[in-house]
């Protein structure tokens, strides 16, 4: 039977978890420190005070749907299943959710009371006896130091531990561990500091103690064991290993016959990513966002081949003609947003702030290939692609990343530009390689290796160029 005391017990240890469930961090331990108090006010034993505990989670549970239906009402000016706009399917698994926490809020609740009850029970015990003597005292500090070594123990352990097995499978783990450390290092202080006074009593058979502990531990390690499989495969199922070449052709001019050659990602003599390029390719081409321009200028006929030259296998690109618009626009603003409005050359002032230029001149061409194998990201330099295998790299620093595996290194590369344009034209070209291996852990990572060479040109072209190479290796995360 639940007394009124037991419901008063419940109604106070409620109040103190709810005051603290609003409070940042603290609220992961609201259910047992309030129950721990209703079980300890019960003042009759583990079992009554379990019961005192879980009366307070449950006033807690209810207490907590009470103030998110009252602030959901305050903020949207009714119920969310009044609207008919809400999907059943939504509400379903709210309510199935809010229910499983209620249920949890309850039995942390209840062991809180239980643990409370037992503390309230050896302190009525210590004191019914008599008196400690001065010699007998510093072991009471001693037994009560022990307990919370203990607890502090046994905190550390599992919250570690249980944040690195649930690391793949939830995100943020931590929010998990902690909850379920904070509980069983509390529980481990409150249990060790009841069995050694009762020790000191004689009245402990320590037998059944060892067994329930080693059955305890056991059941633990089985349960972390599970977790840590279902781990591993869930980041071997999410692992993806791709390599993506990228190439960047910007010109803020009209180009007239014209060819590119850039370097492509070659291993052991051959490029499959060049292969792919060749075969499927699409290109993606910058519309500026103005109002009044065209969205959709018309196609530019590309072509691509693999060539071998001089200086190694090249990808060639090729257009008999790149059309070019510039788009002059003026910045207008009302007074919630603003937007780019077109206006003619010769309204444009280079001279006013809120008057500027763009051009659709920019197109970038993207192939991506799934790896078979993990990509040794760290050390490329024998078996993966690279854009220059047998460039002279100097390393330098990197400026972000800082790491073991980290590496950065620069060198001169080369490509070939022939085309016509105006004097005053400037284009940009670029060919980027990346390889990236990711995977489902505490959240996405991975980790990548990564190469540029790019250059920018003034004025027609005709022959090769030099340009800058850059490659950075083991950037990211890696698996012990």
């Amino acid at each position: 039977m639940i007394s009124r005391r037991t419901i008063r017990n419940g109604a106070i240890g409620a109040v103190v978890g709810s005051v603290l469930g609003s409070i940042p961090l603290v609220l992961l331990v609201a259910p047992v420190v309030g129950g721990g108090i209703a079980g300890y006010l019960e003042r009759d034993g583990a079992k009554r005070g379990a019961v005192s505990g879980g009366v307070a989670g449950l006033l807690m549970a209810a207490l907590t749907t009470v103030i998110t239906g009252t602030i959901t009402f305050a903020r949207f000016g009714d119920l969310p299943f009044a609207s008919p706009d809400v999907p059943l399917e939504g509400l379903a698994l709210a309510a199935a959710l809010s229910l499983l926490a209620s249920v949890g809020q309850v039995v942390v609740a209840g062991i809180g009371g239980g643990l409370g009850g037992i503390l309230e029970a050896d302190r009525r015990r210590a004191d019914d006896r008599e008196p400690l003597s001065g010699e007998d005292r510093p072991r009471s500090w001693l037994r009560i130091l022990g307990s919370l070594l203990a607890g502090l123990v046994t905190f550390g352990v599992v919250a570690v531990v249980l944040t690195t097995v649930l690391d793949p499978l939830i995100w943020p783990s931590l929010l998990v561990s902690l909850p379920f450390g904070i509980i069983a290092g509390i529980g481990v202080a409150v249990l060790t500091n009841h069995y050694l006074a009762r020790a000191a009593e004689g009245r402990v058979d320590w037998r059944p103690v060892a067994v329930g502990a080693v059955a305890v531990i056991l059941v633990f390690g089985l349960v972390v064991g599970g977790l840590s499989m279902l781990g591993q495969q869930r980041q071997a199922a999410t692992t993806e290993s791709t390599y993506q070449y990228e190439v960047t052709i910007a010109a803020d001019e009209t180009l007239e016959n014209a060819t590119f050659y850039v370097p492509v990602p070659t291993e052991n003599g051959s490029s499959r990513l060049g292969e792919r390029f060749v075969e499927d390719v699409r290109y993606d081409r910058y519309a500026p966002a103005v109002r009044g321009d065209d969205p959709d200028p018309a196609p530019v006929d590309f072509s691509y081949e693999l060539v071998e030259t001089e200086r190694g296998q090249m990808l060639a690109t090729t257009a008999d003609r790149i059309e070019v618009t510039k788009v002059y626009y003026r910045e207008v603003e009302n007074e919630t947003m603003g937007w780019y409005e077109r206006i003619s050359a010769e309204e444009y002032d280079p001279d006013n702030p809120d008057m500027g230029v763009q051009n659709d001149g920019s197109f970038r061409f993207t192939v991506t290939l799934v790896a078979d194998e993990p990509i040794d990201t760290a050390d490329p330099f024998d078996a993966e692609p690279l854009l220059a295998p047998g460039a002279d790299r100097t390393e330098v620093d990197c400026f972000t990343g800082d790491s073991a595996t980290h590496r950065c290194f620069e060198y001169e590369g080369q490509m070939y530009a022939d085309y016509e344009t105006s004097e005053a034209a400037t284009v940009y070209v670029s060919a980027q390689l990346g390889g990236h291996n990711e995977w489902f852990s505490g959240g996405w990572t991975g980790n990548e290796y990564r190469e540029w060479s790019r250059v920018e040109l003034r004025g027609p072209q005709s022959g090769w160029v030099l340009t800058d190479g850059e490659l950075e290796v083991g950037s990211g995360n890696y698996r012990d």
